[in-house]
């Protein structure tokens, strides 16, 4: 395939992005309901979307087989994110802003493009190299390659919807902060002989101050409770609890069969839960295009960011995505391949998955970044201008890419 051909195929699969945004743009909605459509995203339609993915795509053996891909995906994902921090400190961007934009170049997407493209490539005659052996079909591969992709979802979206939300949310300064309190409850400074008691009412004492400090010891510990519980409970949102579910399920193989044998009333509540997942993409890019018919209207003017910073914010997130975690994922994979390849053996005898990995690791950021953003009420207008800029870029950077990693997946099958 020539790089015109990618081209297309990275177009092609770009386009439904560009499509249904400018249709959320011609719809003309407003802020109130775009704060709406993310509160139903959020609570309902991406923690069903994770679910039935997840539960459908995965299996207990595959899973632990692999169970080395999100490690690397959650650790090169944080190591973006730090590029990012260090880099904004030199441009200075605002600490807000450096933080949306690490969370961008953290968190790519798994499925909208990625798919579409493998499914592309598996279909050309000329990528009959990437089969896994010669009873494999172009079908059987695409079908792993989502379920690779399944196995980098749940890293990202463990991680986008605990930590990513807690670091989207404003500074809080040290109210967050756990401390112990200053004093004890009960502090005898005396002894008893010097409060002039007998030894009997020196017992009573003595057993009351015992109690004082056992209450006040159970006050200290209820405290530090509730400050743990309150630092927990906003990384605990729906998506996350739809994560964990999948995998109890995908863990529980009786289970996720009960649940996936078709013409079961098990089989038909797991369909209404797919049926909610399948809107929540086509929910976020109408999203998408209303927060842009919103900038475009001046009617959200309120935070936004120097234009000269989004600049260069915009700049370290394209950088981010498409040159340095592709860089460090394709070097680690490499190194794997050369010196631990008994760490993840799928490397070198299925060429798929190295480059399901590898797109992964360059496509653009997760349209659910604008969903956070308008789950905490901040940098909207930020997070649509980098999808939109991203998403655009990515057309020329992916159609670049996939030939050097199609070219990559020959040399590691050498």
């Amino acid at each position: 395939m020539s790089f015109v051909e990618y081209a297309v195929v990275s177009t092609q699969a770009l386009a439904k992005v560009f499509v249904i945004g400018s249709t959320g743009y011609m719809l003309g909605l407003e802020k109130p309901e775009l704060k709406t459509l993310a509160k139903l995203n959020i609570t309902l339609l991406t923690p069903a979307l994770m679910f039935s993915k997840i539960s459908k795509s995965l299996d207990r053996e595959t899973l632990f087989l692999l169970w080395l891909v999100p490690v690397i995906y959650g650790v090169l994902g944080f190591v973006g994110y730090l590029w990012v921090q260090y880099s904004g400190r030199l441009v200075r961007l605002p600490n807000g802003f450096r933080r949306l934009c690490g969370i961008a170049v953290f968190f790519s997407n798994v499925n909208t493009i990625m798919i579409p493209i493998v499914q592309t490539i598996a279909a050309s005659p000329t990528a009959r190299y990437l089969l896994r052996d010669e009873n494999d079909t172009a079908e059987a591969m695409a079908n792993r390659c989502i379920a690779y992709g399944m196995l980098i979802g749940i890293a990202n979206n463990l991680l986008r919807w605990s930590v990513g939300v807690a670091l989207m949310g404003p500074d809080k300064g040290d109210e967050g902060r756990l401390r112990l309190p200053e004093d004890s409850p009960e502090q005898p400074s005396a002894s008893l002989a010097d409060m002039g008691l007998s030894d009997h009412e020196g017992g009573i004492a003595t057993v009351a101050g015992r109690s004082g400090q056992a209450r006040g010891s159970a006050e200290m510990v209820a405290r530090m409770g509730r400050r743990m519980w309150g630092a927990v409970q906003p990384c605990l949102t729906p998506p996350l609890l739809g994560v964990l579910a999948a995998v109890f399920v995908v863990l529980v193989p009786p289970l996720q069969q009960a649940l996936l044998a078709k013409g079961t009333y098990a089989y038909t509540v797991w369909r209404a839960v797919e049926t909610c997942g399948e809107a929540c993409v086509p929910l976020t890019l109408l999203a998408l295009g209303g927060q842009l018919h919103v900038m475009g209207s001046g009617q959200d003017e309120s935070g936004d960011v120097p234009q000269r910073a989004q600049t260069h914010g915009i700049a370290l997130v394209m950088a981010g995505r498409f040159l340095v975690v592709p860089i460090l994922t394709c070097a680690v994979l490499f190194g794997i391949h050369a010196f631990v390849p008994q760490a993840m053996p799928l490397l070198t005898s299925d060429p798929v998955l190295f480059l399901t990995l590898a797109l992964v690791s360059a496509t653009p950021p997760a349209v659910n970044l604008l969903t956070m953003s308008q789950k905490v009420g901040l940098y909207e207008n930020e997070s649509a201008r980098i999808l939109t800029h991203t998403y655009i870029s990515g057309i020329f950077a992916l159609s670049l890419e996939v030939s050097v990693f199609l070219w990559l997946t020959t040399t590691l099958r050498a």
